[in-house]
């Protein structure tokens, strides 16, 4: 049993299963979000049931910051990267020493940029900031109060920010994931970006499947081999960026390997087993029916375009993540900019690969 008080912040399904999983495993827990839809019956129901496991309870149910993040050990924001600034200036008053902000997951810069909405809200409190590299399970939602697990994930890694705090900060985290691993910084948690890599492409490629509404699985069906190339390409920039920077991180099959135990003959058959077998993980991911959904709307400007400003700072080119990037863009029809995180948006503009690499381990001077 583990007493540590764990605020989550974000109720839709990456919060639920986290409150899921985190109050079987006995964490004291409150959850928040802006939404009192989104929270009704599980506050009703006083947690969350979980089948095979048992009850989650949740001790607040709270559309009210302060209630969930005052007297918090760990306060863990999983809103999706779009809202993370936003809710660190929300609750940027009401931090105390010693609390530890944990961003699921950080996207690619997330610490950055939310270390900078709390010092721009003049946030005195010394707090740790920490993210993870993806979210740590997944599960079919039966009910708004009841969920079957499918997998765990065998290898995420947790990162500090600056990296120099990863020592006393995965001490404190470790108990709650003991799945995961300490990564040195930053750069090795949002380069391990899965979702900017799986998401955008296989939208972008199935651009008339999402345009006719057409329900398809996702992973199964819209990863042919065409479309495998295609997630070949972009990692392979992916990669190279971050070794740039001085990050080591796994190409998208040993990612799956590690993660999951699965390894096909290729990326397209890999992703078919990962959403056939029984255990499959993808098999619970649902379509996209619009350019406004997350794989879109969150994975490019947090995902994909910090890395590609990033390679830009390296001398690295990405020319298939930018093709991807432009395409995206206006399949919707939409400029990401303004929600993109650029260098300046993450305060690293002006600096090179040393400098960066420095910055991310020893914090902003």
């Amino acid at each position: 049993m583990h007493d540590t008080n764990v605020a989550i912040i974000g109720a839709g399904i990456g919060g639920v299963y986290l409150a899921a999983e985190l109050g079987v495993l006995g964490c004291r827990l409150r959850l928040h979000d802006i939404d009192d839809a989104r929270l009704a019956e599980i506050r009703s129901h006083g947690g969350i049931e979980v089948e095979g496991r048992g009850f989650a309870a949740i001790e607040q149910v709270t559309t009210e910051p302060a209630a969930a993040v005052e007297g918090a050990d760990v306060i863990v924001i999983v809103t999706g990267g779009n809202a993370q600034a936003t809710v660190a200036r929300s609750i940027a008053p009401l931090l105390r020493d010693g609390q530890v902000i944990l961003l699921i997951q950080g996207n690619t810069g997330g610490s950055l940029v939310v270390r900078r909405a709390l010092d721009a809200s003049d946030c005195r409190a010394a707090v740790d900031i920490a993210e993870i590299d993806n979210y740590p399970y997944s599960c079919w939602r039966l009910a708004p109060a009841r969920i079957r697990p499918i997998v765990t994930k065998r290898w995420l890694q947790i990162a500090a920010f600056p990296g120099r705090r990863i020592g006393p900060v995965f001490a404190r985290l470790s108990p709650l994931f003991p799945q995961a691993v300490a990564a040195p910084t930053i750069l090795s948690t949002g380069f391990t970006n899965a979702n900017a890599m799986l998401h955008v492409a296989n939208c972008v490629a199935n651009a008339g499947k999402i345009d006719r509404g057409e329900a398809y699985k996702f992973y199964a069906e819209g990863v042919t081999p065409s479309v495998a190339r295609l997630y070949s390409a972009i990692n392979a920039e992916r990669v190279a960026v971050a070794a740039a920077l001085g990050a080591s991180v796994p190409n998208l099959e040993d990612w799956f390997e590690q993660t999951y135990g699965v390894r096909g003959a290729g990326l397209s058959e890999t992703c078919q087993l990962l959403t056939t077998n029984s255990d499959g993980p993808y098999q619970a991911t649902g379509t996209p029916s619009a350019w406004t959904h997350k794989y879109i709307a969150e994975d490019v400007p947090v995902g994909l375009m910090p890395m590609s400003a990033l390679g830009k700072a390296a001398a690295v080119p990405t020319p298939a993540i930018d093709a991807v990037i432009l395409l995206a863009q206006t399949l919707a029809g939409r400029d990401f900019a303004g929600d993109a995180r650029t260098l300046n948006r993450m305060g690293l503009a002006g600096m090179d690969a040393a400098q960066i690499q420095a910055t991310l381990r020893d914090g902003f001077r």
